[in-house]
């Protein structure tokens, strides 16, 4: 569009073809300028849809289990929406969420869509409030983790980037053996090994280390705080863990081989 007007008043301008080109040419730089700000809002999602679709991905993983949402369960997303929301909007979120789970939802087109319009680090978010979800009562449901593993798909997270995240917050073979989970924090922690911290950064054991600085420099923009600043300081803090158990690895991991 922005090509024909300006075609149209580089012809009127200069009342030539070599103006009305030139404004053609000018035109569909603006044309592209356009569609680039248009890719990049479809690629960021607001606050109140993350936390709208938080909570129908909650129902689906808590009724994936026992059909029912578990007292440890409900104070686990009680306590992340009280910091988010505040005790009002909260007391709103949990009577929707109540809701929902008298509902069935097509949860894969849900995730579909959400995944459209988000970018990674939101969906990577996303994805650690639901293992922090599954972690609440020391217990790894395989039906909750099936759950999971589906709504990530279908959100367009690749299995690397699951099996990472997985990794960070139930540490070996994706178990719950041998760590700890405080019903003060958010997160389940597990216990690590070197294997563990190979898998976090989305290497083998056996990569160089220019290939070890590369995964983490890979990792660390895909983790990375900043880039969840427009869902909040609660939200960000997720991110801002996550980053931190990126980063103790890669140290782990530079320890172990003697790197500087």
């Amino acid at each position: 569009m922005f090509r024909l007007i300006g075609a149209i008043l580089g012809w009127i301008i200069s009342k030539s073809f070599w103006g009305g080109l030139l404004g053609f040419i000018l035109g569909g730089f603006l044309d592209s300028a356009t569609k680039a700000r248009v890719y990049v809002h479809r690629r960021s999602t607001s606050r109140d849809d993350f936390i709208k679709t938080l909570l129908i991905f909650t129902s689906a993983v808590v009724k994936s289990d026992n059909g029912k949402i578990v007292r440890s369960e409900l104070d686990f997303v009680k306590s992340y929406l009280l910091r988010i929301l505040g005790t009002e909007k909260t007391q709103e979120a949990l009577l929707i969420l109540r809701d929902m789970l008298d509902k069935d939802f097509d949860i894969g087109s849900v995730a579909q869509q959400f995944g459209k319009k988000s970018s990674i680090h939101e969906k990577l978010t996303m994805l650690q409030f639901l293992f922090g979800l599954a972690a609440t009562d020391g217990v790894l449901a395989p039906a909750e983790m099936e759950t999971i593993r589906f709504i990530s798909s279908e959100m367009g997270i690749s299995n690397h980037d699951f099996e990472s995240l997985k990794a960070m917050f139930f540490g070996w073979q994706g178990n719950m053996g041998g760590g700890s989970y405080s019903s003060s924090s958010s997160n389940y922690r597990p216990t690590y090994n070197i294997e563990n911290d190979y898998r976090i950064l989305e290497i083998d054991s056996s990569a160089s280390e220019e290939e070890i600085k590369k995964a983490y420099r890979k990792q660390a923009m895909k983790h990375h705080p900043d880039k969840v600043n427009h869902l909040g300081d609660e939200i960000r803090k997720a991110a801002e863990e996550r980053f931190a158990k990126l980063n103790e690895s890669y140290e782990r991991i530079k320890k172990a081989r003697g790197m500087n």
